[in-house]
């Protein structure tokens, strides 16, 4: 789980937490929790905060790529 990667892309986009939570359909907690590496969210919650993330970004940008945002780490 890489959580400050979740933040960095955030910040990069413009948006607070209260906001990619809003599009992202989940709560604020589970967005810094998740930032702050207290939470490993199930693949559905992340992929929701996945499509958040690129609700944000301009129509001809390239969207962030799952395992860029959420990279396996060794043992899952």
């Amino acid at each position: 789980m890489n959580g400050n990667r979740l933040k960095d892309r955030r910040i990069s986009e413009g948006l607070t937490i209260t906001e990619l939570a809003r599009l992202s359909n989940i709560s604020t907690k589970v967005i810094s929790q998740t930032e702050r590496l207290l939470r490993d969210p199930s693949e559905v919650t992340k992929r929701k905060i996945l499509n958040g993330l690129n609700a944000a970004k301009k129509p001809k940008e390239k969207p962030y790529d799952f395992e860029y945002i959420f990279p396996r780490m060794d043992g899952d």
